[in-house]
Parts: structure tokens; C-alpha cells; sequence
């Protein structure tokens, strides 16, 4: 019993000084990726995002807790955060060092995955491993969102330790141990490494919930782990082996089960705020749609840097060198556990996402990112391509080879990297920007109003000027359904002038209640933008604020026994100046669910009938489709055009219809039995010139 416990002292301690020689040829790779994490840390703005996570992380816990069971993010992150700003502050600087401190721990996890795969290959172990650590370090993808005040750098590194104690577990489970030397001990499986792995991937679920995709990925590294093992043990014989394989698998599943079973009751809790309803619908999410777009995601890195057109033979040219380093070594389990950890997360993903819910906004690659390392694990593979040769030509060569992935990749993923530092056109939201022109801009008489509750903008804004700054509608995941909040918000404050803070209008506002109910009450003196951020500027002009006086119409679009569409009223100024804004405001009404999702123009058309300028758009946005409305509901649909500085002075027409964008074709309108034609009149506006 003694020896048994020395032999098992003396392993941990060759373990240790493993561990320790490893660090040391890591510890290069490990600086390289610190150090870029950390540039220019807090040289961006927060986004909206960050600022959410910002708000809720200086809430009470028991308060976080409550309102995270309402978002699609679980609370551990924001408890994280809530502890770190109280030692550190609440700079963007210090909100995002840990996210920068957790994904430099993901290269060193996984370099030691890396290294555990290859155990017992001395040098190609050390390649592997440094190679995929390297490639990692510069990867866009991770270091986009180790720059982020979000949980998903966090993410990465819970579930790729995860991985990595379940692969040590397995390991010794088998029998095989990291010095060959060392003596077998007979001990059981080290039984810590799989609670560790159980602990840390729960710990990820409850920082995101996609995190629960890696568990069918565990149970397929189980699965192929355990194929053609053969466990030495007190009675020799496969039998005695297969039956204690049985007993392992069912210990992972006894050690799953926890991890489900750990996560119920917060999903009893939080089911209603992960699967809320936006109010508006996305194109169908299919499997292979959802797969490409997480994989010019990693390619690309999130940004709007344009991709080579050869990035497809770029990634599958470091794969297959990845493949053929685990086949020239003969290493087809560590391949398929390592494909299984890289295909699983995703394909579970995706399909779930096609199956519960087709039209939500339920997938982004971020949430998915746990697999980035796992990518950079197979190029790393090409390490394995050793070639014994007294030829220095055949050892270049080798070289090369194993040298070969980092090119490739570097050639798409370094000018990636450096767009990224130098380029603000990628970077995020100039939340900072943005709060900064209007607060030096401000006057008195003016209200800002900003998209739902806009946290990043609340970071930034002055706590001496709170009152001047609201949100329509309020709340996180507000979205404007009427123009009664907006009339009366408006009416309660009366301001002079309205200072609109926009962010994602299109999906919070999609009907445009808040700029429509302006337009018949005021008019626009002007807008300026900061990326995404829309700055317009109003001034009112009539009070109390009151619905636009629309025309009641009854026109009907379509054929018949076919779509029908109905026009219930419209509203158009009477007036406009040339080189100024016009508007138009129409509601719809879907009398059945639509089969296509039309087009509708405004026209304002000249003495020969051709128009002099119009607005054509989708009635709302791609966000939610004609062939989503539901009948009966009434949907306003808000046009906006410049009327040309060159126009004359005149009386104008102005005509609108509907019609299909695949074909041109205009759908022909009804006023009861009688039909008007494909363009119907909305009346006329008078232009002035300036």
C-alpha cells in the first residue's frame, strides 16, 4: 500500500516537471497572445452588448439573478464581472481584462490538450502543441471577443478545460500514463479529472447556454475513446477490460446526468426568457446556412474585413496537413476525438436551432466559439509530420510541412488581425462618439431619446444630465408594437427638440412608431451617424404631439382568389421644399397569410406620370416579411425620400402600389368591385423651392 502510494507520489511529481518543461517552451506563444489581447484594451467604446453586461453586473445578486432568468444568458459571468469591478473599477479597460486574461488561458489549455493527444511523442507533442497555440494566438475570431465585456472568451476557456480533463481522464482511465516509465499502480481511474471536467463544462452552461453543446461532443470522445481499448486490470482477459470500459461509460453518463441535472432548476426558472419572442422573424435558419455562417465567421474573424476568395483552400489546405500529421502516425482516435469536439458542437447546434426554433434570432457564431480551439488543435496536427532522413533535403521538406498550416492561416488571418487595430471602420459601435456629439450639442428645451434601454449609452452619459436622456420603449427587450408610448412620452415631456439615439431601430422599431409620430408633428433639421448609430434631430412643432391625420381607405391589392392586401389609410404632408425630406406613412392589413413578400412604392410622379423621386422597400424589413404578418393585424410601413434640390415649384402627384421583386410585376388594386389600376392615387404635394 505504501509502495503503491509512492509510485503514484513519484508519477505526479514527473507529471509536475512535465508540465513545467512544457510551460517553458510555451511560455513565447503565451506572451505573444497576451500581449495582443491586451492592445489598446480600452480603445473602443463599449457596445450595446457590453453595456448590458455592464448594467446588470452592478445590480445585486439576487436582483442579477432574476433578471438574467429573462435574457438568453445565464448569470455566472455578470456574478464574475460584479466581483472583478468592485477590486478593479469599472473602466472599459478593467471590464474587459478578463475576458482578455480567460482566452490567454485558452491557449495555454490548449497547447496541453494538444501535447496530451500526442503523449509519448517527445518532439512531435512539442510541435503539435505549438503550432496550434500560435495559430491560435493571432486568431481574429478569439481575439475579437477576448476584447469584449461578454462571456463568450469565458466560454472558451471553461469548455475547452473541460475537454481537456475529460481527454486526461480517458487517458488514464486506459492505462496510460504520461511517462512510459512510470510504474503501473493499479489504482483506479483518476475519477478527479472527470469531475473536473462535469464541474467546468457546468460552469460554462451557466455562462452561456450553448455550452450544453459540447456534451453530445463528450459523449462521442467517450464513444471513440473507448473503441478497440483493452484496460489492463487485476485478472487479465478482454472480458475483465470490456466490462470495466462499461463501467467507465456509464460513469460519463452518471457524470452528464449531473451536469443536466445541475442546470433544471435554473431552466424552470429561466425557460420563458431564453425562448422569448422578439416580435419579428428571421429567414428560416437551416442546418448547412448556420454551418457556413459560422465558418466564414472564424475564417473572417467576425469583421467586416473582406475574405480572400481563396479562404475556402486556405483552411481546408491546414486541415488536411492537420488530417495527414494524425495519419502518418497512425493516431485514428485522436483524430475522431478530435473531430467529434469539432463537428459535434455544431451540427448539435445547428440542428437544434432548424428544429425549435427556424425563424428566431437564436444563433451567432460567438456563441459557438468553444470549437475555435479545437480548429486550431487539428492545423496544430500537421506538427505530427516528422520525417526521419539522413537527407537535409527530406528534413526541409518535413519542416515545411509541419511549418505549412501557420502559413496558410497566417496569410488569411494576419491581415485580418492588423485591419482590426488599424482600422475603425471595424471596430464597434462609437458608442463614445456618439454620446459625446450629442452631450456637446445638447440645449436646453432638448430630450434625447435612444432605441430601448441603450445601456453603452447610458456608460457614457453624464449623471448630471440623466433626466434629459429616455427610452422608447424601455426595457431590454422592448419593441415597439403602437405609437401610444411614443405620443406619450412626448407629450409628458414636451421638449423643443428631439435628439434620437438609434441603435438597431430596424429590429426595436421596425414600424418606425418614434420617427412617423415626429414627421406630422415637426420636421427633421438633421442627422448625423456614427457607424450604426443614427443621430436625427428633430424639432416639434405643434402640441399636444398627436397621431398623424391619416386618410381612411379601403384599397385592396391583388388577385383575385389569390393575396390580398389591404391598404386601410395613408398620410403624406400637403407641402414640402425641394432639396428637403418628404414623407409618406401607410398601413397595411393582410386579409390571409401572403406566399410572397412584396414591394410597395411610392411615386411622386411628374406632369408626364414618370416619377420625379420615390421610395421602393420591403413594407417593413426583412425582419419581418409579408409572409410572417398575421390576418387582421394592421402594420404601418413609414417612407422617407429627398425631394431633388433641382425640382420646380409645382403640384405633384403621388401614387403607390404593391408589387412582386422576383418578377416586376405589379399587383393590380380594388376599391370594392371597382378597379384602379397598379398605382393609386395618394393624393398630391405642393413643392416649394427653396
Amino acid at each position: 500500500m505504501i509502495s503503491g502510494r509512492r509510485g503514484e507520489d513519484a508519477g505526479a511529481q514527473s507529471r509536475a516537471k512535465q508540465f513545467l518543461r512544457a510551460f517553458a517552451r510555451w511560455w513565447f506563444v503565451i506572451l505573444i497572445a497576451f500581449v495582443i489581447r491586451l492592445w489598446a484594451l480600452g480603445a473602443q467604446s463599449l457596445w450595446f452588448d457590453e453595456g448590458w453586461s455592464w448594467h446588470l453586473a452592478r445590480m445585486p445578486l439576487a436582483e442579477m439573478a432574476l433578471t438574467t432568468a429573462g435574457d438568453r444568458s445565464p448569470p455566472l459571468y455578470y456574478a464574475l464581472l460584479h466581483a472583478w469591478i468592485a477590486l478593479a473599477g469599472q473602466s472599459e479597460f478593467a471590464m474587459r481584462f478578463i475576458s482578455a486574461l480567460a482566452d490567454t488561458a485558452t491557449v495555454v489549455l490548449l497547447m496541453a490538450f494538444v501535447s496530451a493527444s500526442w503523449r509519448g511523442t517527445g518532439d512531435i507533442a512539442s510541435a503539435a502543441s505549438l503550432i496550434a497555440g500560435a495559430i491560435y494566438a493571432v486568431c481574429p475570431f478569439a481575439v475579437w471577443y477576448a476584447q469584449e465585456t461578454r462571456m463568450y472568451a469565458l466560454v472558451a476557456t471553461l469548455c475547452t478545460a473541460s475537454s481537456y480533463a475529460l481527454w486526461r481522464w480517458l487517458r488514464e482511465a486506459a492505462g496510460d500514463r504520461p511517462d512510459r516509465g512510470e510504474p503501473a499502480t493499479g489504482r483506479r481511474p483518476a475519477a478527479r479529472f472527470l469531475v473536473a471536467s462535469a464541474t467546468l463544462l457546468s460552469l460554462a452552461i451557466y455562462s452561456h447556454y450553448y455550452a450544453i453543446f459540447l456534451l453530445p461532443a463528450h459523449f462521442l470522445v467517450v464513444l471513440f475513446a473507448s473503441v478497440g481499448q483493452r484496460v489492463p486490470g487485476r485478472t487479465g482477459g478482454a472480458a475483465f477490460g470490456d466490462c470495466r470500459l462499461l463501467r467507465l461509460n456509464l460513469r460519463f453518463l452518471l457524470a452528464a446526468a449531473c451536469v443536466i441535472g445541475l442546470l433544471i432548476p435554473w431552466l424552470l426558472v429561466a425557460s420563458a426568457g431564453f425562448a422569448y419572442d422578439d416580435g419579428f422573424s428571421f429567414p428560416l435558419n437551416t442546418i448547412d446556412g448556420r454551418l457556413l455562417e459560422w465558418v466564414r465567421s472564424l475564417a473572417s474573424g467576425g469583421l467586416a474585413h473582406p475574405l480572400p476568395a481563396a479562404w475556402p483552400w486556405l483552411m481546408a489546405g491546414a486541415g488536411a496537413l492537420g488530417v495527414a500529421g494524425f495519419a502518418v502516425n497512425r493516431r485514428w482516435r485522436e483524430l475522431a476525438v478530435l473531430l467529434a469536439l469539432i463537428i459535434g458542437p455544431l451540427l448539435a447546434a445547428t440542428i437544434a436551432v432548424r428544429l425549435v426554433y427556424p425563424y428566431r434570432s437564436v444563433f451567432h457564431p460567438r456563441y459557438l466559439i468553444y470549437v475555435a480551439p479545437m480548429v486550431c488543435a487539428l492545423f496544430g496536427a500537421a506538427g505530427a509530420l516528422a520525417i526521419a532522413h539522413r537527407s537535409s533535403l527530406v528534413a526541409r521538406a518535413a519542416l515545411i510541412l509541419r511549418l505549412a498550416p501557420c502559413l496558410l492561416i497566417g496569410a488569411l488571418w494576419l491581415p485580418a488581425l492588423g485591419a482590426y487595430f488599424t482600422d475603425p471602420a471595424l471596430w464597434r459601435d462609437d458608442t463614445r462618439g456618439a454620446v459625446r456629439h450629442v452631450v456637446e450639442a445638447i440645449e436646453p428645451g432638448d430630450l434625447a431619446v435612444m432605441s430601448r434601454d441603450n445601456f453603452a449609452i447610458t456608460y457614457y452619459w453624464p449623471p448630471e444630465q440623466a433626466p434629459l436622456l429616455i427610452a422608447l420603449p424601455s426595457g431590454l427587450h422592448g419593441v415597439l408594437r403602437s405609437d401610444e408610448a411614443v405620443i406619450g412620452a412626448l407629450n409628458d415631456r414636451r421638449p423643443e427638440r428631439v435628439r434620437l439615439m438609434l441603435w438597431q431601430d430596424d429590429v426595436v422599431d421596425p414600424q418606425k412608431f418614434i420617427e412617423s409620430t415626429l414627421w406630422p408633428n415637426g420636421y427633421q433639421i438633421g442627422e448625423f451617424n456614427f457607424a450604426r448609430i443614427r443621430l436625427p434631430l428633430y424639432r416639434i412643432e405643434r402640441w399636444p404631439i398627436a397621431r398623424a391625420p391619416f386618410r381612411e381607405v379601403a384599397i385592396t391589392f391583388g388577385e383575385p382568389g389569390g393575396d390580398r392586401l389591404v391598404l386601410r389609410r395613408y398620410w403624406q404632408p400637403e407641402r414640402a421644399t425641394a432639396g428637403d425630406w418628404f414623407y409618406a406613412i401607410l398601413e397595411w392589413e393582410a386579409q390571409q397569410p401572403l406566399s410572397a413578400d412584396y414591394k410597395v412604392f411610392v411615386h411622386v410622379v411628374g406632369a408626364d406620370g414618370r416619377p420625379v423621386f420615390q421610395n421602393d422597400k420591403l413594407p417593413l424589413n426583412a425582419l419581418l416579411p409579408m409572409t410572417r404578418w398575421q390576418p387582421g393585424e394592421l402594420r404601418r410601413d413609414a417612407h422617407a425620400m429627398v425631394a431633388p434640390a433641382s425640382l420646380g415649384s409645382g403640384i405633384y402627384p403621388v401614387v403607390g402600389g404593391v408589387y412582386d421583386p422576383e418578377t416586376g410585376r405589379r399587383l393590380p388594386a380594388y376599391s370594392g368591385d371597382r378597379e384602379l389600376g397598379t398605382a393609386v392615387s395618394l393624393g398630391a404635394v405642393a413643392v416649394q423651392s427653396p
